[in-house]
């Protein structure tokens, strides 16, 4: 009970400093001249926006990217707080395989969704039970993979590295108690610790929200009809 009190704290923090982040870069983008030349957070916004944009359109198309892709701004920036959330102090919410299961859940329901759309239900339902309707159980299978491994990949990825960063502290304190006069002070971590900090939890977790979110769009693309 401990760790989920834990976990739903940190993702509160979250969630609160994302509402706060998204209220101030909409007041900058208010007060924004069009043509004036973008600079700082209301340029940095603007291309975040282009490349998520293109990379929805890349796999889908127009009209699917302009439902999706506010949601997958939303996601990438959610997960990227939530992955560097151990830099604060925070129990990364991430690590937490609940979370990630729901995020996956969503992803495979947006899936459906999408394609249910834009082929139309009686064309979707017969996918179901493509070649032969004894398939659907594969496929029913074939579709919960799809949510096993959105959802165990990102909870891996980030629970590994808080349990390598943990291993690597102990060890680190072990080898500082032998330099004389340390004592308990942890020396080495304090040495080490931030460049791995930076892989770990700042580099490495830009990429699992970057690899999550291309995941997503490209399954979403896969299932859509070819125009």
């Amino acid at each position: 009970m401990a760790g989920l009190q834990t976990t739903v704290f940190s993702i509160l923090i979250i969630t609160a400093v994302i509402i706060v982040f998204l209220i101030f870069i909409n007041g900058k983008l208010k007060k924004f001249d069009p043509m004036d030349e973008p600079k700082g957070i209301v340029l940095l916004m603007m291309v975040a926006v282009q490349t998520i944009d293109n990379m929805v359109k890349e796999k889908t198309n127009e009209k699917v990217a302009r439902t999706l892709t506010p949601y997958m701004l939303t996601v990438a920036l959610y997960l990227f707080m939530a992955n560097i959330s151990g830099l604060f102090a925070l129990e990364t919410p991430t690590s937490n395989y609940s979370v990630t299961l729901v995020l996956a859940a969503i992803t495979c329901i947006l899936i459906e969704v999408y394609s249910a759309k834009a082929r139309g239900t009686k064309s979707y339902i017969k996918t179901w039970f493509e070649p032969f309707a004894p398939f659907v159980v594969l496929n029913l299978f074939s579709k919960m993979s799809t949510l096993l491994s959105l959802s165990l990949r990102l909870f891996g990825n980030i629970l590994s590295g808080g349990i390598l960063m943990s291993v690597i502290y102990q060890m680190l304190a072990s080898v500082s108690k032998m330099i004389p006069f340390m004592g308990e002070f942890n020396i080495l971590g304090v040495v080490v610790a931030p460049v791995l900090h930076f892989y770990f939890d700042l580099f490495s977790g830009a990429m699992q929200a970057f690899i999550f979110i291309t995941l997503t769009i490209s399954f979403i693309g896969k299932e859509l009809p070819k125009e």
